[in-house]
């Protein structure tokens, strides 16, 4: 590289006192650092900035406009900074400008005006720092977040159609559930009058729980769980309906107190068997009166179910019941760690209760 001739002509350019020191300052500098004239030629450039630029001799562009050593995509903004500066402003911007030798380069750029003692803009003064890394950078990031954001993008797609396509699942799987409780329901009145009939019936109940499982799962998809106070109370409803009973549902759960399918299940068939139980021993020619209730304390869950029936009989035992209700009761108690207890209900029937332990590993809050 070929400094200018005599740098007597650098101190020329740079009036002052203390030309040696100013010169000395601006040579150190790493920024590629030039001086104007107020019609924007190139009166000086630092040597660091001479390197930077790949320029080997000063005199290869003394003179010269300084917007024609830059693309025309930049002349617009190099153009309104003189205009600044002249004006006694200060303007910053970025910008690409190759070297002499054809380097791309990035330039981050400070234009300000040189006063003289008057506070007359006298000169320009145009300070280059290379940022190409910084940009280079940059744009990998930027690249980067655009792929990550295309691909979100596309998963959230996959996502939207998996939901739309479990939503039509789960609708089917709803209507399948609907038909298959009706057809039984109504093939149990068909049958009423003979032991095949309160069979069919006791099959629609089971269904109608896991029909309920179903749907509460649905209404909560992600989670995985069941929220046991809103499930039990619209099984107890379908239930009721299904069966002409009254069954009045009352809870002292927490709200917040969810369970997963296998247990809501479980639960669900004891109400439907208890519930199912009461109204086959109630009478057939009244509408019983059931009463349910579920409280639960830590982790374990107390099922009450009450009848204003006839009661008990003297000798009942559960455990040598015949029918499958009980006994599936009883299976259902004792695969959850409780037991099934028996009574005198204060509405003047029976009474059950169902003490069972909810599996920490499966229960959940919102």
């Amino acid at each position: 590289m070929v400094l200018p001739d005599d740098n007597l002509a650098a101190l020329d350019v740079l009036d002052g006192a203390e030309k040696g020191f100013t010169l000395s300052v601006l040579d150190s500098s790493p920024d590629c650092i030039k001086l104007l004239e107020m019609d924007g030629r190139l009166s000086f450039m630092n040597s660091n900035g001479m390197c930077a630029m790949e320029i080997d001799n000063f005199a290869d562009v003394a003179g010269a406009e300084w917007p024609v050593m830059w693309p025309k995509a930049s002349h617009d903004a190099l153009a309104h900074a003189m205009d600044e500066a002249r004006d006694g402003r200060s303007r910053r911007f970025e910008a690409f400008c190759p070297t002499a030798k054809g380097t791309p380069r990035w330039w981050d750029v400070t234009v300000s005006p040189v006063r003289a003692p008057d506070g007359r803009v006298m000169r320009i003064l145009a300070c280059s720092r290379d940022v190409t890394d910084i940009v280079k950078a940059r744009k990998l990031l930027q690249e980067q977040a655009a792929q990550l954001q295309a691909e979100v993008a596309l998963k959230n797609e996959a996502l939207a159609r998996q939901k739309v396509l479990l939503g039509e699942i789960d609708h089917r799987v709803k209507n399948s559930f609907a038909a298959v409780i009706a057809l039984l329901r109504m093939q149990a009145r068909i049958h009423a009058d003979v032991d095949a009939g309160a069979l069919i019936g006791d099959a629609a109940n089971r269904i109608s729980t896991l029909s309920r499982v179903h749907e509460q799962l649905h209404l909560d998809p992600e989670s995985g769980f069941v929220t046991l106070a809103d499930y039990a109370a619209a099984l107890t409803q379908d239930l009721g309906q299904a069966l002409n009973a009254q069954v009045d549902f009352t809870d002292r759960l927490p709200r917040d107190l969810r369970v997963n399918p296998s247990q809501a299940a479980a639960i669900g068939q004891l109400l439907a068997e208890l519930i199912g139980n009461a109204i086959k021993h109630g009478g057939k020619d009244r509408r019983t009166m059931i009463a349910v209730d579920l409280s639960a304390q830590d982790d374990r869950l107390t099922l009450r179910v009450m009848d204003d029936g006839p009661g008990l009989p003297d000798d009942f035992d559960p455990d040598s019941a015949a029918g499958l209700g009980m006994q599936i009761c009883q299976i259902y108690a004792q695969q959850m760690g409780g037991a099934l207890t028996f009574g005198a209900s204060p509405m003047g029937g029976a009474a059950f209760d169902v003490d069972i332990q909810l599996d920490a590993n499966s229960v959940g809050f919102a």
